[in-house]
């Protein structure tokens, strides 16, 4: 019996299946690890759920900000690579990585880490390639006006990054 559902397994036809698995992305220079589509994915779907066991204090790279004291440390959370075009949101109220777009098999997973944290743990240079980079990142209060009002409407941030980049730019907050 399946006492704790993390949200990576689904059931069809029948079969209990995975819906993301961790795959070898490369070996050099270093092994890089990236957590992957097994099957297809819609928009909305929720990829794989956190259990509130999960959330903790302190924050590191391995952790996402839900509020001002709160992150979420889940192990699937390590191999979800940052993209500034990203194809998944974390949704704070389900404690739920979720597609933004619909992922194919072999398709790895990816967020905007500024999406959903202040200040990330390790600031980083991406080489994500999209149009959008960023370039360095440092977290959400560190993105220009043009980059936390993009990351907003596209829907990238977090519940929690969202209303706080709103207040930063003077926008109304969320209802």
């Amino acid at each position: 019996m399946l006492q704790v559902c993390t949200g990576a397994l689904i059931w069809r036809s029948g079969v209990v299946m995975k819906k993301v698995d961790v795959v070898s992305a490369a070996v050099e220079p270093r092994l890089r690890l990236n957590l992957v589509a097994q099957v297809p994915i819609a928009t909305g779907e929720v990829i794989f759920a956190c259990s509130p066991s999960e959330i903790v204090r302190q924050r590191t790279w391995r952790t996402v900000q839900i509020d001002w004291n709160r992150h979420v440390r889940n192990e699937f959370l390590d191999y979800v690579d940052h993209s500034c075009e990203p194809n998944a949101v974390f949704d704070c109220a389900r404690l739920s990585m979720v597609a933004l777009r619909p992922l194919q098999p072999g398709e790895p997973v990816t967020f905007f880490y500024p999406g959903a944290e202040v200040e990330v743990a390790q600031d980083f240079q991406c080489r994500c390639g999209t149009v959008r980079c960023v370039g360095h990142l440092k977290g959400a209060f560190y993105l220009t006006a043009d980059q936390m009002q993009f990351a907003i409407d596209a829907g990238y941030c977090t519940s929690f990054m969202a209303e706080h980049l709103k207040r930063l730019l003077g926008l109304p907050a969320l209802v």
